[in-house]
């Protein structure tokens, strides 16, 4: 299996990244990262847009406020296509905060 790095650079959120696909090909999509929230007992997490289809959240609950958590990561399948440019939007949800002390990964698994 061979990894194609998307994504890897510090926040804040919103990312957006065009990218190439190596071939017409199902691939896994994985996001990682890290946010925080100001409020105690809060799902933050990392939103995540393929081709402007919303795929999902990368999560963690923050017991805490202000505290920096890292995600726990979000694989997503999706069908790509050789030759079309693809555009990646990483964004915080309400209630997630990110800033220059975060940092952002995405790689695509084929």
């Amino acid at each position: 299996m061979s990894v194609q790095v998307i994504v890897s650079q510090k926040g804040p959120l919103p990312i957006t990244v065009s990218f190439n696909s190596p071939g017409t090909l199902q691939v896994i999509l994985e996001v990682n990262g890290s946010c925080f929230t100001s409020s105690a007992n809060t799902m933050t997490g990392i939103m995540v847009q393929l081709d402007g289809q919303n795929l999902g959240q990368a999560n963690i609950f923050s017991n805490g406020a202000n505290t920096h958590r890292t995600v726990v990561p979000a694989y997503y399948k999706a069908q790509l296509q050789y030759g079309v440019p693809h555009k990646l939007v990483l964004s915080a949800p309400p209630g997630t905060i990110t800033d220059f002390n975060d940092f952002f990964t995405a790689v695509i698994h084929y």
